[in-house]
């Protein structure tokens, strides 16, 4: 029994070292590429979240392809880092609920250079080319990813780094014929070939599921003393927003495990989870970019530290807590119709939240931009 107990212990923390590992890069990597894309004149809007989801659905595609049956990249004790290369790390490096607010922000001509120049849109009816805009380009942008990169799995990653191999295949024919008293003079049973990774794409995944094991405390005690230590622009992108991000991504991935299950044609658990971040990310869009007055152009968070901590909030707790990379390949995997349900009913829902939220208070008393 000690024994039993003790495998399972070591199973449990093997598992969640790897994935809050990946979750703290795949946190780094969504800021790191806003920060990237944030720049004047771009063809894209500054610090969209378009190029994160963008990689994190690519990155999905191709471990989704790599983890077929017909490849089983992923199989046995790889399975841990499956989870956190796609819970973990490209859920974390998405986000819907930032995707929500850019949707408000932009139908409703309440974007940071809307407010900073004070400009608006011709009328208020631009602002369902604007909404219809972000999301077309959004979705179409991730969906196409996760299907790139679904082929550049199967044919390219497949056709140069794996080996092919020949295994049976278990059917309800060859049972039967195997229980036959005949069955020793009957056909063979029936193979099939299959394309794990060559022994070179084999040590390098062992080797990336070692090094996200270990990383895993060395990350989190740096994350809480360069916390403690600095309390500057960093504090609320890149220290404390992954530490709340830890929370966010395992609040989803069990939402996910125990929900999911409820229905076949609509993924409950993500669903709640997208729409709870968006609600939280609405209010804390609120306090960091309401006005406290309406003839004031103060913010409700008008300190700094007070800013930061509701930003590391957003970035970190709601942005990993919300998932864009899951989502696309959920409905991917979902017919038709409910795939098309699936969209609207969580871009609705998610929309009238903001609306409800921050739209309300944007109306009565405005927003400005945050202090930090």
């Amino acid at each position: 029994m000690f024994q039993i107990s003790s495998s399972l212990w070591k199973s449990r923390i093997h598992f969640f070292s790897v994935y809050i590992s990946a979750t703290i890069l795949g946190t780094f990597t969504r800021e790191g590429i806003t920060q990237l894309s944030n720049y004047s004149y771009s063809y894209v809007a500054a610090s969209s979240v378009i190029w994160s989801n963008f990689v994190a659905c690519m990155i999905m595609g191709i471990c989704q392809g790599l983890n077929d049956k017909q490849y089983a990249w992923f199989s046995g004790d790889m399975s841990d880092l499956f989870v956190a290369l796609t819970t973990g790390y490209c859920g974390s490096v998405s986000s819907f609920s930032t995707m929500m607010i850019e949707i408000f922000e932009h139908s409703a001509s309440l974007t940071t250079s809307n407010i900073k120049n004070s400009t608006k849109l011709p009328n208020r009816a631009y602002g369902i080319m604007e909404f219809l805009s972000v999301v077309i380009l959004q979705l179409f942008v991730s969906m196409s990813s996760l299907i790139f990169g679904r082929k550049l799995a199967s044919d390219v990653l497949v056709y140069y780094c794996s080996t092919s191999k020949l295994i049976p295949v278990q059917d309800s024919d060859t049972d039967e014929s195997q229980s036959s008293p005949n069955h020793k003079f009957e056909s063979k049973p029936k193979m099939t070939e299959t394309f794990p990774p060559n022994k070179l794409m084999s040590g390098l995944l062992r080797l990336l599921d070692t090094l996200l094991y270990i990383l895993a405390i060395p990350l989190i005690a740096l994350l809480i003393v360069l916390v403690c230590v600095y309390n500057n622009y960093a504090r609320a992108r890149y220290t404390l927003g992954p530490l709340f991000g830890i929370f966010g991504s395992l609040l989803r991935f069990y939402l996910s495990l125990y929900a999911n299950p409820l229905s076949k044609t609509f993924p409950i658990g993500t669903f709640i989870a997208n729409i709870f971040a968006t609600l939280v990310l609405s209010i804390i869009t609120l306090v960091t970019h309401g006005k406290q007055h309406f003839h004031s152009a103060i913010p409700v968070a008008h300190s700094k530290t007070a800013c930061r901590v509701a930003t590391a909030l957003g970035t970190g707790f709601c942005g990993c807590l919300s998932t864009i990379s899951t989502f696309i390949n959920e409905a991917y995997k979902l017919p038709f119709r409910s795939m098309l349900v699936y969209y609207f009913v969580s871009i609705f829902v998610g929309y009238c939240i903001v609306v409800i939220t921050l739209g309300s208070y944007a109306w009565t008393r405005g927003l400005t931009n945050s202090v930090c």
